[in-house]
């Protein structure tokens, strides 16, 4: 059985009173220690910064690094930000998912190679498209990513052996997604690890989910993932790496006793991970950890940005007037996020849209009509990047009353508070009768039919025909889910409840038959995904190899150069 940190514990213990009243103890909880003088920390702040004094850094100084030519890194460059836009993944998943297509990609290319010269190919192309530094990877982390890439190898071989329930090519994915994980791990130590523990104890103890058809232990996780969801917007595949290691927490020593044991209780531990990822409560939990990550993305912030941390969060006062400032010149930079996470729907839309038209509705018309219908043609194009650039321009960034809610809330994460109010919470929908279902439902109803019957009525007096109406939905649903998903990006540091007008519940109900039929088709093109197959065999297979051909010669040229050097006489 899965467990999820000690957090468990620091909540039990502050929660102890002897006379059932709110306040915690006055004696100290937690063992005295530096960083916490005259119990000045919260439990689970303390123990955050004990394990940040902990971390330490091998001595690499000495190795030699990996260095790449940087004369055509721009190409694969160029290429990466192409396939991102393409894919269009979350910006703090972009580095995992290209390691994971990488990495498989290399496999399918050399299936005989050692997994040494995988290792360097994959390092190599993750330098070319500036997910690493140049010439600040050291040699070593060749060999490790090797290690890494030859245990997962093993454990795709023996578990396909088994006959799992799996098809081989759902157990790839699932086997090359968390080997994509730790492989990032070992290339760059940067973790949200630390972070997530803090939230989650916090959460643990000022929230209380009181539905009691779900377990503690069950409760326990769940919320783990909703803080892995919200605060490090970890994909599937991050979160099935993080609850392996809390089910093994030797696994990354690449033990053959440990990959045997994985392999022995793969069927369970598989069945038992999914089972916690797609629980029912999953969506609803997420949405109610998400309104408290800002005060933790502040944090930490703060913590990666002043070095003499420690010294500021001694003094309240001072540590308030530096999340002031940090807040301001992060609400500064949501309008550059906005801007980039529209620019990049804008030219996945017109990608996709300009295939479309290449594939589909010119060939269709050219053969139906025996001309092109350009009015049509040109609204299909042209308003949907228009309405994604209109919605950019609607979103707004938070302002003062905002910051002060932030660090009202950092208080109660930073320092001890004596006066513990736990807010309850539940999950359950709430329960109408079957009449009010009924009407509700037939409502719904009517309002996409007048929404698609609508539209589709003033575009047939324009000319379009079906197969133009068709595109014009599937465009227009995919902006208004694209939007929508860029204004939660823009939202991720607001704490303040958002005002509803009139004119926003009229604009939310009538866009929103097309907001669900855009997360349907979303979901459909994600499995399709053809321009992402496409790209990978008949583009970034033969980019990668050209680059890599061109680099091995530039460091034959280079050792040759060096062997006629003439060395001076004494």
């Amino acid at each position: 059985m899965i467990t999820i940190y000690e957090s468990k514990d620091i909540v039990e213990e502050l929660e102890k009173k002897p006379d059932d009243s709110p306040k915690v103890k006055d004696k100290p909880l937690t063992k005295p220690a530096t960083s916490n003088p005259g119990g000045l920390f919260s439990p689970f702040a303390d123990k955050f910064l004990n394990e940040l004094g902990k971390e330490t850094t091998l001595n690499e100084e000495n190795d030699q690094m990996v260095r790449v030519s940087e004369a055509l890194g721009g190409l694969v460059y160029i290429y990466e930000r192409i396939r991102n836009v393409i894919e269009y993944k979350g910006e703090d998943v972009l580095r995992r998912a290209s390691i994971e297509r990488m990495i498989k990609r290399l496999l399918w290319e050399r299936p005989r190679q050692d997994s040494k010269r995988v290792a360097e190919a994959l390092i190599k192309e993750l330098i070319w498209s500036r997910y690493l530094p140049n010439n600040k990877i050291p040699n070593i982390k060749i060999n490790e990513v090797a290690q890494i890439i030859e245990k997962y190898k093993y454990l795709l071989s023996n578990i396909q052996k088994r006959k799992t329930v799996l098809s081989y090519s759902k157990l790839r994915e699932w086997v090359w997604g968390i080997a994509s994980c730790e492989i990032e791990e070992a290339v760059d130590s940067v973790s949200n690890e630390e972070y997530i523990k803090l939230m989650h104890s916090w959460f643990m103890l000022y929230f209380e989910w009181t539905d009691k058809d779900v377990s503690q232990h069950e409760k326990d996780i769940q919320i783990y993932l909703a803080v892995h969801r919200s605060f490090a917007k970890s994909d599937d595949a991050i979160m099935r790496y993080h609850l392996i290691l809390k089910e093994i927490p030797e696994w990354k020593k690449t033990e053959d006793t440990t990959t045997e044991k994985f392999v022995e209780e793969f069927p369970k531990l598989y069945n038992e991970i999914e089972k916690h990822l797609t629980h029912p409560d999953r969506l609803p939990l997420f949405r109610a950890v998400q309104k408290q990550v800002a005060p933790f993305l502040i944090f930490k912030e703060f913590i990666e940005k002043e070095k003499d941390f420690q010294k500021i969060l001694n003094d309240p006062p001072s540590f308030e007037s530096h999340v002031y400032k940090l807040c301001e010149t992060d609400y500064s930079k949501i309008r550059n996020k906005v801007n980039r996470g529209i620019v990049r729907s804008i030219i996945y839309i017109f990608i996709t849209k300009v295939l479309i038209v290449i594939l589909l509705e010119a060939p269709y018309e050219l053969f139906r009509f025996q001309s092109l219908k350009f009015v049509p043609l040109a609204i299909n194009i042209s308003v949907p990047p228009l309405m994604m650039a209109l919605i950019g321009l609607t979103i707004r960034v938070p302002g003062e009353e905002n910051t002060r809610r932030i660090f009202n809330k950092l208080k109660t994460i930073v320092y001890l508070n004596e006066e513990i109010r736990k807010q309850n919470f539940s999950l359950k929908k709430t329960v109408r009768s079957a009449r009010s279902s009924l009407v509700f439902s037939a409502v719904y109803l009517l309002l996409f039919g007048l929404v698609f019957g609508g539209i589709s009525y003033i575009l047939i007096q324009i000319d379009f025909t079906l197969l133009a109406i068709l595109v014009f939905f599937m465009f227009v649903s995919l902006v208004l889910l694209f939007g929508s998903r860029v204004r939660f990006t823009a939202s991720q540091l607001s704490v303040t409840p958002e005002r509803e007008g009139l004119i926003k519940q009229v604009v939310d109900n009538l866009s929103l038959p097309l907001l669900s039929t855009g997360v349907y088709l979303s979901k459909g093109l994600a499995k399709l995904n053809f321009l992402g197959i496409i790209l990978d065999f008949l583009i970034e297979a033969p980019l990668k190899i050209i680059v890599e051909v061109i680099e091995e010669w530039t460091s034959y040229v280079r050792e040759k150069r060096e062997e006629v050097v003439e060395v001076p006489e004494e």
